[in-house]
């Protein structure tokens, strides 16, 4: 009886033991934690909400620049309607200065030809004066000269010598009082032409000014509706700072969010693994890689980093196509600058060389590392700086493309933020035609 209880406790004794040295060969099993479940379902479900609020107003932000550019396109349609009225009314206004001119020499003429024709009248006033006066006296002595004259010839030569003499003296008269009619004739025409000239000058004149005064009319309501263009434009643009501005501080809550899950995970690995989690001897903590990455350099040849989000030939380039290019010192600078962000994200309206950014905020921020501001924006960049040619082009150089904005490396190479499907990456700087080359420095 003792010996049955003696087996029977060491079988007990067993079945524990074993039990137990099972149990230490199975794997550790950690159960989830619900409160960390809720946390994570939490965050998804958040995370989810602001990336579809990011989409919707990402799509309210492109309409907006749509509208912008057509209203910009409206604008500059508006704009060189006045400015082709105003190259008419400089036209009108010349040949109004032209007339007046012509009507201030009409008007001297006039007044040369009325001094001529005074003139006239009184020589042939005198003139007629005249010979009333000699035949007035040859009556008033009641003797007739010019009879007497004929009957005291001698001879009948003299006679006929004295009668061609009163003849040529009454021809003499005859002449000059005609003469005197003709000369008072032709310059009283004269002043009746220079008259109606002047006349003509003057409606001339008047008809230009009417035309000036509907043109005047016609630019005044042109600008008017070129401001209310500039007034929709601005507050266009107000609309799409204030989402811009929101889709970067939802970004901001994204990523707030995904460093609560990484922060989470690390955690749950922690509880999984707690040896893994504490770093044994002399090893040194690792560091985490910058957000988007940087670019890494092989040689002569720097390519997008690994931890960029685009990845290929478009994403590296060889430092010799700046280092060999004609340019200044500066502009280089610049450019390998520029290339070190090879690979990462195109943002609309980003304002990160690292997370992401557009084409004009990419080259607005290469350019404020090195103490140079130039507004965001490919329509004010258009006008910063200085334009150069084509040939004169250097490493640094802003290229303006319609709509679109690139830095210069040499070799025919650009650097751009392209696209939200492409990111930053290389290119010929001729892929598409280009509007003008600004440089900076």
């Amino acid at each position: 009886m003792k010996r049955r209880t003696k087996n029977k406790i060491y079988k007990t004794i067993l079945s524990v033991g074993t039990a137990i040295v099972l149990s230490l060969s199975l794997p550790l099993t950690v159960l989830a934690d619900p409160t960390t479940d809720a946390k994570k379902a939490e965050q998804d479900r958040k995370e989810k909400e602001i990336k579809q609020s990011i989409q919707e107003n990402q799509n309210q932000l492109n309409q907006i620049n749509t509208q912008v550019g057509t209203l910009q396109s409206q604008q500059n349609a508006v704009n060189s309607q006045i400015s082709g009225l105003n190259a008419q009314i400089a036209e009108l206004m010349a040949n109004v200065s032209i007339l007046e001119s012509d009507i201030q020499v009409t008007e001297n003429e006039i007044y040369e030809t009325n001094l001529e024709l005074e003139a006239a009248i009184q020589r042939e006033n005198e003139q007629y004066d005249a010979t009333m006066t000699r035949i007035k006296c040859m009556y008033e002595q009641g003797d007739t000269n010019y009879v007497t004259l004929l009957v005291m010839s001698s001879s009948l030569s003299e006679f006929l010598s004295n009668a061609e003499y009163i003849e040529k003296v009454y021809q003499y008269d005859q002449k000059l009082l005609t003469d005197y009619k003709e000369t008072k004739r032709e310059v009283q025409e004269l002043k009746e032409e220079l008259e109606i000239r002047e006349e003509e000058l003057e409606v001339e004149k008047a008809d230009l000014l009417d035309q000036k005064s509907e043109l005047d009319v016609k630019v005044s309501g042109l600008r008017s509706i070129a401001a209310d263009y500039e007034t929709q434009i601005a507050s266009a643009r107000r609309e799409a700072d204030a989402y811009a501005a929101k889709i970067r501080q939802q970004n901001a809550e994204v990523k707030a969010i995904e460093s609560q899950r990484a922060a989470l995970l690390k955690e749950e690995q922690k509880k999984l693994n707690p040896a893994a989690a504490t770093p044994s001897g002399n090893t040194a903590p690792q560091t985490a890689a910058a957000p988007g990455g940087t670019a890494i350099m092989t040689g002569n040849i720097v390519s997008a980093g690994p931890n960029a989000r685009f990845h290929g030939a478009q994403y590296q380039v060889d430092v010799g196509v700046i280092s060999s290019a004609p340019g200044s010192d500066k502009g280089k600078e610049v450019a390998m600058y520029a290339i070190q962000f090879l690979g990462n994200p195109y943002v609309h309206a980003g304002r990160s060389l690292i997370t992401g950014t557009d084409c004009s905020g990419f080259t607005s921020l290469v350019y404020k590392h090195f103490g140079v501001n130039i507004s965001p924006g490919v329509a004010y960049q258009r006008y910063e700086g200085r334009s150069v040619s084509a040939s004169e082009m250097q490493p640094g150089d802003v290229i303006i493309y319609p709509g679109h904005a690139a830095l210069y490396l040499g070799s025919g190479k650009i650097i751009h933020a392209s696209s939200s499907a492409t990111g930053i990456k290389i290119s010929n700087w001729n892929y598409r035609s280009y509007v003008d080359i600004r440089r900076m420095l």
